[in-house]
């Protein structure tokens, strides 16, 4: 905690007073809407050296990321970046034990210097086919790269019509995302900061596409706020405000109804896959323990949704959300190899462990934990992505 405090405090000794002033104003204003502020009286004819007190009086070992958040919003974003670094720098690796001591490095969470792979690991044509020979009908059959027109839809809200909603670092989720998708043989349809009427139609008109016949599959992004509205995920639209616009949200649920069998009969038997990264709720997810024939109506669906029911989800505010990187990660090393299923699974495994939620402590008895979820599943088959092929 020590080297944390001295690093918070060489930040703010490289601020001038005008922007000292507004750093504090900040933390009695409000850094963001998923971190309380500290109460004007405690703030008041202070120095440098007792801002840092103060902040890790009340944010424990958050008070660096909520310092960096500060910078960020007081447009010190180089010096908001030197910190973030030196802050990993002098974190603590979580103790290996019996638990950890056998599991690979690609189970292992991600560095704190991690960056996206400078490639996808691409499958074999000898693994495609014995995959395909000895799983028979339970798996997906690809269609001929030189075929397929494979699509996926990415929509990533950023900047919202209350600036205090932005989301800082999202442009580096969308930046991952697509290159993702791109690598993985699917042509990006994006569109950045959306109502949530304009999600729905984008979704609609995504979901009429005459290319979908010639697809093997597909996929779908949402990255924005998010949170439970009539007890249903929701995400948010740019002009959302809870007082004033408190109607502009978009049901996830829609997109499965969008590409059912009814609406969308060109996906029919094909996999859909669902990425939502938002909130569904304020909590901080850790406490102290004590045709002819019928066809169904969904199916070939997967939701992998970047936190569990009732949780917020975390971003950091230049590197991006924890749930994008961990997906990069782990599609770029090994989906050569395992199917969809065991791909999320791995996220999850490596999120769980993740030392950056370990003692993060944002309110009295409430500890930050983060943990994905999959959700409204119905694929009958393993879904193999064989980047490359």
């Amino acid at each position: 905690m020590d080297a944390t405090k001295k690093l918070i405090l060489d930040a703010l000794e490289e601020i001038v007073n005008a922007d000292f002033k507004r750093f504090i104003w900040h933390l009695w204003n409000g850094v963001g809407s998923d971190i309380e502020p500290i109460p004007q009286a405690r703030l008041e004819n202070v120095d440098r050296q007792d801002v840092v007190d103060r902040m890790v009086e009340k944010y424990s070992t958050n008070a660096g990321t909520v310092a960096v958040q500060v910078l960020l919003n007081i447009n010190q974003n180089s010096l908001a970046k030197k910190l973030d670094l030196k802050l990993q720098e002098v974190q603590q690796p979580e103790p290996e034990d019996r638990r950890n001591a056998s599991v690979s490095v690609e189970d292992q969470p991600i560095q704190s210097d991690w960056k996206r792979p400078h490639s996808i690991t691409q499958s074999s044509q000898e693994f495609k086919r014995t995959t395909l020979r000895e799983n028979g009908n339970n798996v997906y059959i690809p269609m001929d790269k030189s075929q397929r027109k494979r699509l996926a839809l990415l929509i990533t809200n950023i900047r919202f019509k209350n600036s205090e909603y932005n989301r800082r670092g999202a442009e580096r989720d969308e930046e991952n995302m697509e290159w993702l998708l791109t690598a993985l043989g699917y042509r990006v349809e994006k569109y950045r900061d959306l109502t949530g009427q304009e999600i729905s139609a984008r979704v609609e008109k995504f979901a009429a596409r005459p290319e979908h016949k010639d697809s093997d599959s597909t996929f779908v992004v949402l990255m924005s706020h998010g949170d439970i509205i009539q007890n249903k995920d929701a995400i948010l639209g740019v002009n959302y405000d809870e007082v004033e616009n408190p109607d502009d949200f978009f049901f996830v649920d829609d997109i499965f109804c969008s590409l059912n069998s009814e609406k969308c009969p060109a996906l029919i038997d094909k996999p859909k896959v669902i990425l939502i990264q938002a909130c569904r709720g304020e909590h901080l997810g850790g406490v102290k323990i004590q045709s002819d024939s019928a066809v169904h109506r969904e199916k070939d669906f997967v939701c992998f949704k970047s936190c569990l029911p009732g949780i917020g989800a975390y971003r950091h505010p230049v590197e991006g959300s924890f749930f994008i990187c961990y997906i990069l990660d782990v599609f770029c090393k090994q989906a050569h190899t395992d199917d969809i299923m065991e791909l999320f699974r791995k996220v999850t495994l490596r999120m769980e462990k993740d030392p950056r939620f370990k003692h993060a402590e944002l309110r009295k008895d409430e500890f930050a934990k983060l943990m994905p979820c999959i959700d409204r599943t119905s694929l009958p088959k393993k879904l193999y992505l064989f980047p490359g092929l």
